[in-house]
């Protein structure tokens, strides 16, 4: 029932896990809904040298559909009798912009829908980076997903694209720091300062048009 309800939603790439109880921000809500949609290749290979103001406009597009998609979910299990939270697609909580109070790429990884990149990106099979994440956390009993091999190769095209500099090379494993695969802070700030002409230089978006999983038939 739930499953049909979430495709019912427009969102075909789906998963559920179980999250560990130091990562709950809802410790009574332990369970997690991964939500991904895919951004579209035209837009996204349109960005290996730079965002545009399609894709920045595409980008807020496609977090709306899914915060949309989310809180639809979030009502229908309130209304079967349980509870539930959605965590927005793109959500800071902390003062300098690049911490969020739940981590969405943590949720789909343990949810079975891909893994992380050199570029500190969810890769998914299907769509490489190149999806957006919600979550929605719950705490109704699911069938929770597994972990499958990390799509990225870590061939280090990210990289060497990043105009930042930000990213490490670093391979992601289970429990690695961020800060050990990317520097957030300085990728926040080249892109208020390089983009802010696009739209609040907010997004960039080089490290993902750039993979090769983004651009494979």
């Amino acid at each position: 029932m739930l499953e049909d309800f979430i495709i019912g939603l427009g969102i075909d790439h789906f998963g559920y896990a179980l999250i560990p109880e130091d990562y709950r921000p809802f410790p009574y809500l332990p369970y997690a809904i991964s939500l991904g949609v895919p951004l579209s290749k035209t837009v996204v290979s349109s960005i290996r040298k730079g965002p545009t103001h399609t894709y920045f406009h595409h980008y807020r597009t496609t977090n709306a559909y899914l915060d949309n998609a989310a809180i639809r979910l979030m009502l229908y299990i309130e209304k079967l009798g349980k509870s539930a939270v959605y965590i927005p697609a793109s959500q800071t909580v902390d003062s300098e912009g690049i911490r969020g109070l739940f981590s969405h790429k943590m949720a789909a990884f343990l949810a079975g829908l891909g893994g992380i990149g050199q570029n500190a990106l969810f890769v998914s099979e299907k769509h490489g980076p190149a999806l957006r994440l919600s979550t929605v956390l719950t705490d109704v009993p699911l069938q929770t997903g597994s972990p499958i091999q990390n799509p990225c190769t870590d061939c280090g095209i990210c990289v060497q694209a990043c105009p930042a500099g930000a990213l490490t090379g670093e391979t992601w494993h289970p429990g690695i720091p961020r800060e050990e695969l990317v520097d957030a802070k300085k990728c926040s700030l080249h892109m208020k300062k390089a983009y802010r002409s696009i739209g609040r230089g907010g997004v960039c978006g080089i490290c993902m048009a750039v993979c090769p999983l983004c651009n494979a038939d």
